[in-house]
C-alpha cells in the first residue's frame, strides 16, 4: 500500500509557484513604476545625477557606485509613491492601472520588499560611497515618505518639500551647494506643473495640492520660484541670460495645457543645466 501523503505537503508544493508568482509580480511592479514615469517624461533627477557623475570625472568604481545608488534610490522612491497612492490612483486614468492593480493585490508584500531594498541600498551606499552620501540618501528617503504620507496635500509646502527632495537626491553624488539650490528650484517648478496636470484627479480624491487650492496660488508660487531661479542664475549666466529663468512663468500663461508647459520647461532646464556644467568645467 502506498503511504498517505503527509499533511501539508500538497499545500506547501502548491504554494511555491504562488510565492514565485507573487515575487515576480512585486519585482515587475517596482521596475514598472520607474519605467512608467520615464515614459511620461519624468526621471529628470536621475539625468541630473548621471550628468554630475560624468562631470566630476571620478574613478570608474566610484562613478558606477554613485550611478547604482542613484538608480536604486529613485526607483524605490517611485515604487513607494505608487504603492502608497494606489487606492486613489485607481481613479486616475493617467496612471498605469495594471501596475496599480498589482500594488493593491500584493500591498503588504510590496511594502516589505521596498523596505528591505531601501536598507540594502543604504548598505551599498555606506560601503561604496561613505557617510556623506549615505546621510543624503537616508534624508531623501525620509523626505519621500513624509511627502507621500503627510505633505502631498498641504498647499505650498508640497512644492517646497519636493524641492528639498530634489536637492537631497543630487547631494547623494556630492553636488556643490550652489547646484543643490538650483536642482531644488528646478524640481519645485517641475512638480508644480505636474500638480497642475493632475489637478482634476487630485481634487476628486480630496488631495489639496497647491494646484488644487487655486490657480492664483499656483501662479504666485511659480513667480517666487522663478525669481529665485533668476537670482541663482545671475552669477554664472549674467543678468541678461538669467532673465530666461522666467521661461516657466511665461509658459504658465501661454502653454495650451500644464503638460505642455511642463515638458517645455524641462527642455529649458535641460539646456540651462548643460550650459551651466559647461561653464563650471571651463572655469574649473
Amino acid at each position: 500500500m502506498e503511504s498517505p501523503p503527509v499533511a501539508g505537503t500538497a499545500t506547501t508544493s502548491a504554494s511555491l509557484p504562488l510565492a514565485w508568482n507573487t515575487a515576480a509580480a512585486v519585482l515587475a511592479a517596482g521596475v514598472a513604476s520607474t519605467l512608467h514615469r520615464i515614459r511620461r517624461g519624468e526621471g529628470a533627477l536621475l539625468a541630473v545625477n548621471l550628468s554630475l557623475i560624468v562631470h566630476q570625472g571620478l574613478s570608474l568604481p566610484r562613478s558606477l557606485a554613485q550611478a547604482l545608488v542613484s538608480v536604486l534610490a529613485l526607483g524605490l522612491m517611485y515604487a513607494f509613491n505608487d504603492l502608497y497612492d494606489a487606492p486613489t490612483d485607481s481613479n486616475n486614468p493617467k496612471k498605469d492601472q495594471a501596475l496599480i492593480a498589482t500594488y493593491l493585490e500584493h500591498r503588504r508584500v510590496c511594502a516589505l520588499s521596498i523596505f528591505v531594498l531601501k536598507l540594502l541600498t543604504l548598505v551599498i551606499s555606506f560601503a561604496a560611497l561613505g557617510v556623506p552620501a549615505t546621510v543624503a540618501l537616508t534624508a531623501v528617503m525620509l523626505v519621500n515618505v513624509l511627502y507621500s504620507t503627510r505633505l502631498k496635500g498641504v498647499p505650498v509646502i508640497d512644492v517646497a518639500w519636493c524641492g528639498l527632495w530634489g536637492a537631497l537626491f543630487a547631494a547623494i553624488v556630492g553636488a556643490p551647494p550652489a547646484l543643490l539650490v538650483l536642482v531644488g528650484l528646478m524640481t519645485s517648478v517641475c512638480h508644480l506643473y505636474q500638480a497642475l496636470d493632475d489637478r482634476v484627479a487630485d481634487a476628486a480624491n480630496g488631495i489639496t495640492t497647491t494646484a488644487v487650492q487655486s490657480r492664483v496660488l499656483s501662479r504666485n508660487v511659480l513667480c517666487a520660484l522663478t525669481l529665485l531661479l533668476f537670482a541663482v542664475l545671475r552669477v554664472p549666466f549674467g543678468d541678461a541670460w538669467a532673465l530666461t529663468a522666467f521661461t516657466p512663468l511665461v509658459l504658465f500663461f501661454t502653454a495650451d495645457n500644464p503638460r505642455t508647459g511642463w515638458l517645455l520647461t524641462k527642455v529649458y532646464f535641460g539646456v540651462a543645466w548643460i550650459h551651466l556644467l559647461g561653464i563650471d568645467r571651463a572655469t574649473g
